[in-house]
């Protein structure tokens, strides 16, 4: 969040992005107090710089419930035969009705049929595309000037050293 202080009224550099923002903000934080934070940025833009940075952090917490709305769920889904509209568990017990549909094809059904496997895979491959990120903003960080840091990283509108923030 943005500090309390009197922003400056209007916009040094008006047609700077949020990326470029949260670079210049993040490097004069580093530096700069409160006051002078709000001497360098209006609020609109100093708002935009702190919102543009949190969105970065992935929100493990909302994943991990997610994880464990998933747990719950019996295993197994699949339409019923003769009833597509029926969705069961692994068991036979009915999870979801979606209406009688008898035999025909509902793409619906197998839409929610799929929905926890597909659901369980999702979350796998967000942990381990969170992990890869991670370690690619670590060699960022980390490069020091053995590579040009800002053409990497503007590949994954990453803010180099932002991370020393969380």
């Amino acid at each position: 969040m943005p500090n309390q202080q009197a922003h400056r009224g209007r916009s040094a550099q008006p047609d700077r992005t949020d990326w470029q923002l949260a670079q210049e903000y993040l490097h004069r934080a580093r530096y700069a107090d409160s006051a002078r934070l709000a001497e360098l940025f209006t609020d609109e833009e100093a708002t935009r710089a702190t919102a543009y940075l949190a969105a970065q952090l992935p929100d493990a917490d909302r994943l991990t419930a997610i994880e464990a709305r998933l747990k719950a769920v019996p295993g197994g889904w699949r339409q019923r035969g003769g009833d597509t509209g029926v969705i069961e568990d692994g068991d036979g017990r009915p999870v979801a009705v979606l209406g009688t549909s008898g035999a025909e094809h509902l793409p619906l059904g197998e839409f929610v049929a799929a929905a926890p496997a597909d659901t369980e895979w999702l979350t796998q491959q967000l942990r381990r595309a969170w992990a890869q990120l991670n370690r690619l903003r670590d060699r960022i960080d980390d490069a020091g000037s053995l590579m040009h840091i800002h053409h990497v990283a503007t590949a994954i509108d990453y803010v180099p050293g932002s991370r020393e923030t969380e």
